[in-house]
């Protein structure tokens, strides 16, 4: 069993629609179909899965880190090199931030600037953030 049937396999329902609203557009071929095979291995179809992305992510109360955009607290660390330069060399340093595998979000790269600090703090960020197609029924032929 690949990486992806692993991940598949531990997310529940609504973990699984999220990352399909989200992600399924990221990934091709052979992919996307081992995506919508684990759909219709928990009977789900696109009406359920688009009834499910609405639903709220069931976390633990012990949990303090999760998504900003979608709830989930699954996380990876990735790795990103930035070229310094100083007057007479260069040096490359490895920056490293989360980033959410359900939906792709990284709070350190996404929703920088001054209007979108101040959209976070009056609670409007989430409603005027950019998001994936909804689920059609396209997927399952």
């Amino acid at each position: 069993m690949n990486e992806l049937n692993l991940f598949l396999k531990t997310l529940s329902d609504v973990e699984l629609a999220k990352f399909i609203v989200y992600r399924y557009k990221d990934f091709v071929g052979t992919s996307r179909e081992t995506i919508i095979s684990e759909a219709k291995s928990r009977n789900l179809n696109h009406v359920d899965l688009r009834r499910l992305y609405k639903e709220d992510i069931q976390l633990d109360k012990s949990i303090k880190n999760h998504c900003e955009q979608c709830g989930a607290a699954k996380f990876y660390t990735e790795t990103d090199y930035e070229l310094r330069h100083k007057r007479y060399y260069s040096i490359e340093v490895a920056l490293e931030s989360d980033r959410c595998r359900i939906c792709g979000y990284n709070p350190d790269k996404n929703g920088k600037g001054f209007m979108n600090w101040i959209k976070k703090k009056l609670g409007f960020y989430h409603n005027t953030r950019i998001k994936r197609p909804e689920i059609d029924g396209n997927m399952f032929t």
